[in-house]
């Protein structure tokens, strides 16, 4: 399979339902759910390089607020809440 017919397959089958936090607001939002090393990560943005997808924003995971699903065998809930590192690195607040 050729580069070209990669870009068109996810990175990952999972996803995750979690809270996430950019500034003062909190919404529900689906991400990419991978796991490095055993550890589970939100894929909060990607970025495309030259036809390669590579994650841009990761959230850390807590593993003992994760859980599957029931109905989806893909899917996961967050019981805890993601921060946007977008707003927290740079001290900005949402008006900016």
């Amino acid at each position: 399979m050729g580069d070209r017919d990669r870009r068109t397959f996810p990175r990952t089958p999972l996803k995750v339902i979690h809270r996430h936090r950019m500034g003062d607001r909190t919404f529900r939002r689906v991400s990419e759910l991978v796991f490095v090393r055993g550890l589970p990560r939100a894929m909060l943005e990607w970025v495309n390089l030259g036809g390669v997808r590579s994650p841009l924003y990761i959230a850390e995971l807590d593993p003992a607020k994760l859980r599957r699903s029931t109905h989806a065998r893909s899917t996961y809930y967050y019981d805890g809440i993601t921060v946007d590192p977008r707003y927290e690195d740079a001290g900005l607040s949402s008006t900016a």
